[in-house]
């Protein structure tokens, strides 16, 4: 984070342990706000990757799972990079900045994706650097966020995936329900907008993003869930995370075959569990036998002091009493996802 960046914040009232933004001075009552009102969230806890070069499209054309060529000055997209295997190594959320493509993804995953990513470039003139400090990066979401940003900016993204850039900022239109926006620029810029905004919101710390991201069914892939789940498990191809028309890339004939000659017989649900402690990645869900019919992706604190995760679960057992851990742990509640899905596709 820059320090300059930092001390901003420290002055809106922003409390760090170490280089993490806890809270804005009341971490209950912000997680209390999200599904609320309008909300600004710094999320620089976010990884983020510059690709660039004149071969940088089409390298990543050869590597990731959606069409990276639809990706434009006004568009991005959801996409992952696979392994052979068709496990996901990272997802990204991809856009385009001064002719060159940046890739959101978790920050635990930014040494490991470049690493991996750079050894398929060989003669291709691609350059790929992490850009995680490089550009102030916040959200801004609620109801009227869509309203607000207009007054401030006089124009705003009116669409999912919809990108605009207005001066030194580039802001992301989210998909789902909650209008959410993502804002990346220099400190400058950031500074007067988030004073804007933080008129209209209240500022939270990226937690409440990561419930508003669960919520909308989105997964993130960290370190610790690399390289264990195929797109479909994730829902990738019910929230236009993977394209079937275009060409090769690591794990592809893997995707596809489980497109045309399969059936998923795991997918990513959204659920409620009864306790008040965050589970780990990849803690067991089990039946009422205590057998294992699934795992947590991605889990938070709600409002209601309960957990809020992601999970994926064996479809065949979705609708069969579940519990955290053991037969006697946190009961599962199942709950449905803002977007259709298929467990016949």
């Amino acid at each position: 984070m820059k320090s300059a960046w930092k001390a901003f914040l420290i002055d809106q009232g922003a409390e760090f342990e170490g280089s993490a933004l806890v809270s804005f001075g009341n971490a209950n009552r912000e997680q209390r706000i999200a599904p609320q009102g309008a909300v600004l969230s710094n999320l620089a806890d976010r990884g983020l990757l510059e690709v660039s070069g004149e071969d940088a499209m089409t390298f990543l054309q050869n590597q990731l799972t959606n069409d990276i060529t639809k990706v434009d000055a006004t568009t991005h997209q959801l996409t992952a990079w696979c392994n052979p295997k068709g496990r996901v190594i990272a997802n990204f959320r991809a856009f385009m900045r001064d002719d060159k493509i940046f890739l959101i993804l978790a920050r635990d995953l930014v040494e490991a994706v470049i690493s991996g990513l750079s050894r398929y470039i060989m003669m291709s003139k691609v350059t790929i650097t992490d850009a995680t400090d490089n550009l102030v990066h916040f959200g801004y979401a609620g109801e009227h966020a869509e309203r607000d940003l207009s007054l401030i900016l006089d124009k705003v993204p009116t669409s999912a995936c919809e990108t605009m850039q207005l001066g030194n900022l580039s802001i992301l239109r989210l998909p789902g329900d909650t209008p959410r926006f993502e804002v990346f620029g220099d400190v400058a810029e950031a500074m007067d907008l988030w004073s804007k905004c933080n008129v209209r919101a209240a500022p939270v710390s990226s937690q409440a993003w990561d419930f508003m991201n669960i919520r909308a069914g989105r997964p993130v892939i960290t370190l610790a869930s690399s390289e264990a789940w195929i797109p479909q498990m994730l829902n990738m191809t019910f929230i236009d995370g993977v394209d079937f028309k275009k060409g090769c890339y690591p794990g592809q004939e893997v995707v596809a075959r489980l497109k045309y000659l399969g059936k998923t017989k795991r997918r990513m649900y959204l659920a409620e569990i009864q306790t008040d402690q965050v589970p780990e990645t990849n803690a067991s869900i089990v039946n009422s036998a205590g057998a294992e019919v699934g795992k947590v992706l991605n889990a938070v604190i709600n409002p209601d002091d309960l957990v809020e995760c992601l999970l994926i679960l064996k479809i065949a057992d979705a609708d069969k009493a579940m519990f955290l851990g053991s037969a006697d742990g946190a009961a599962v509640t199942i709950q449905e996802l803002p977007y259709s899905v298929d467990d016949e596709a």
